[in-house]
């Protein structure tokens, strides 16, 4: 244990001199981003390597997209790139929900939701749900059948308009339903979509989704545009092979509705945007700043150089960490920036290989050794030394501050630290010590392939605890630090998370307002008959966490869902086929000369009011 802890005094040491010093780490993956500064406005302007100039502003992100064809990423990268240009039609802050396309949030109470009584029988044509369960086939039935059907209505906004000038119109909302459904659109999920009966016009700026027969959703204000952010451009998009998009021009510049239109996207270096002169807000002087430029730099310490430099003047979630916290406490003391902590619903967490996709067999099939893995790792720890104590476990896949966690926190197991409890539950599955102290059963050595995110010092630092801490146990783990985009989110079946080519993963969920429960459905587990359209990226599958699952999110009013939600994270819990580790803190730095950047604990996008922002003068 002595060099146990010697070794974990190295990696913390280590960890705070890179983000002291702002010396980088060490990558695989090719440098991205100019070591000078963008100060620029015109594509193909030379860059310069002064500070950010009045009018301009620079946003600085360790993370580049992988597209930014927001429909087929995954990428939180793409997320907040996207939110200057295509910005959310219905935001996600403080918990709650708020409507930005549309006049207002539909609901029960105000008429912009109703349900009605419709009849299936033999000669129905169409999917319908009873009990939670999709249905195609009306042979099932012994007769005809009364079940619910949700109508949602939306009225959008005035003055709505592609940078272009056209029109945003209903038809561009169900447009991107119908690119969604597309089979040639590389999408994560189509849960929506399979939900739905039918969109349908009312007139230009109103439009109405048709629930199936029997699907109650708890989110059902949510379902517009077949659950994409927004609408696409059917004037632009509309004669295109779907199955093309994502390869084209469009991909690195889509047609902008928000604030900010894109002059010029450099993969992996840069995207530089101007203000759109047809943006809804530009009567009222929005966006205030004219020009926006995201820098992709190749790793949290450069960011964290680059911004005490002037090269950059605004950082989110993407950029920085915890682990530069005595650096940013250094500049927060002083009088050019403004630093922020903000508790996130953003939570790190190791996923197992219950099921892989590429045929071999993994020993996390087994719950008792995922259970093992769990006592063996001593996350207080890691959050103590790694994360400065600023922080919390987690052991559910929301806080537990959210508003779904059980009321009675003693019903979910915390697996506090305790190898010898590990090492019982590992020869129950028939795991014993070999002569060099690794585990072995049936002749086989207990070695495993633990996969994270290169450039993360923090992520990297937790990598290299758990490898010490299981080794402690007879677990020997090899260490795989990859890029991101290329290749840990990777699309299909080459992605290591998609293909589900990996033992164990680290790597982060968002939380939000609603419960993460369909993260875990069997339906969302990535196939190659699925198109890899899925999120469950362990390969878990369990009915009865489906069906509780499922039940939760038919029910409207949330005192309704509680107990089902309840049972869904018990279930969870001694499942476990992810490892909840702590819920991630938000950083961000803005220079004083900028205000209005706020994170907001609940939204994905930092920046969702960047056009708000003001430049003192």
């Amino acid at each position: 244990m002595f060099e146990r802890s010697k070794r974990l005094a190295a990696i913390v040491l280590t960890g705070a001199i890179l983000a002291a010093c702002g010396s980088g780490t060490s990558t695989t993956q090719p440098t991205t981003g100019s070591s000078e500064a963008t100060a620029v406005v015109e594509p193909g302007t030379d860059t310069g390597s002064q500070p950010s100039s009045d009018g301009i502003v620079i946003i600085g992100m360790s993370q580049s997209p992988d597209t930014l064809f927001g429909m087929e990423s995954q990428s939180s990268a793409t997320t907040q790139v996207l939110n200057s240009v295509q910005p959310a039609c219905v935001t996600t802050l403080s918990y709650d929900y708020q409507p930005v396309c549309f006049a207002e949030l539909p609901t029960f109470e105000n008429g912009g939701a109703v349900e009605e009584m419709v009849t299936v029988d033999q000669s129905y044509t169409g999917p319908f749900v009873i009990e939670n369960e999709l249905i195609t086939d009306t042979s099932v039935l012994t007769g005809p059948i009364e079940l619910p059907q949700v109508k949602v209505t939306w009225k959008l906004i005035d003055g709505i308009t592609w940078e272009d000038g056209t029109p945003v119109t209903a038809d561009d909302f169900l447009f991107a339903a119908e690119l969604y459904a597309n089979p040639g659109t590389k999408v994560a999920s189509r849960f929506t979509i399979e939900h739905t009966a039918k969109y349908e016009k009312v007139d230009d700026q109103t439009f109405s989704w048709y629930g199936v027969p029997g699907y109650q959703d708890s989110t059902y204000f949510l379902n517009y545009a077949g659950g994409a952010l927004g609408p696409e451009p059917k004037h632009v998009l509309g004669s295109v092979d779907a199955a093309t998009i994502g390869g084209s021009d469009y991909s690195s510049k889509p047609l902008a509705y928000g604030p900010y239109k894109i002059d010029e996207y450099v993969p992996q270096e840069r995207v530089t945007m101007s203000a759109n002169p047809h943006y809804w807000g530009a009567k009222q002087g929005l966006p205030k700043i004219s020009n926006v430029i995201y820098k992709f730099v190749t790793s949290e310490d450069q960011i964290l150089q680059q911004l005490q430099s002037g090269e950059i003047d605004v950082v989110g979630q993407i950029g920085l960490s915890l682990a530069q916290a005595p650096s940013l406490d250094e500049l927060q003391a002083g009088a050019e920036f403004d630093i922020q902590y903000v508790p996130a619903t953003v939570w790190e967490h190791i996923d197992f290989a219950v099921e892989r996709g590429d045929g071999v067999a993994t020993p996390f099939a087994d719950a008792k050794v995922r259970q093992a893995v769990a006592y063996a790792i001593n996350r207080q720890e890691i959050i103590d030394q790694i994360l400065f104590g600023k922080t919390v476990a987690m052991n559910s896949f929301m806080p537990d501050d959210h508003w779904a966690y059980p009321s009675d926190a003693s019903v979910i197991n915390s697996y506090a630290f305790d190898p010898s409890k590990a090492i019982q539950l590992l020869n129950e599955a028939g795991w014993v010590a070999g002569d060099d102290g690794i585990l072995v059963k049936d002749g086989e050595p207990f070695k495993v392939e633990f996969f994270t995110t290169e450039g993360n010092d923090t992520r990297q630092a937790v990598a290299q605890l758990v490898q010490e801490y299981l080794r402690d146990v007879g677990i020997d783990v090899e260490l795989k630090f990859v890029a991101g985009t290329d290749v840990l989110f990777k699309n299909g079946s080459e992605g290591i998370l998609a293909g589900r080519r990996y033992d164990m993963a680290l790597y982060a969920w968002v939380s939000g307002p609603e419960p993460s429960t369909p993260l875990y459905l069997c339906s969302q587990v990535p196939t190659a008959a699925n198109g890899y359209a899925g999120q469950n990226n362990t390969g878990y599958c369990n009915p009865d966490y489906d069906k509780v699952a499922l039940e939760s999110q038919s029910i409207i009013e949330r005192a309704g869902r509680l107990p089902l939600l309840s049972q869904a994270q018990q279930i969870f819990n001694r499942d476990l086929p992810t490892l909840p580790l702590y819920q991630r803190i938000n950083v961000g730095a803005a220079r004083k000369t900028i205000s209005g950047f706020k994170l907001d604990p609940t939204s994905q996008q930092d920046f969702y009011n960047i056009e708000t922002w003001e430049l003192a003068q």
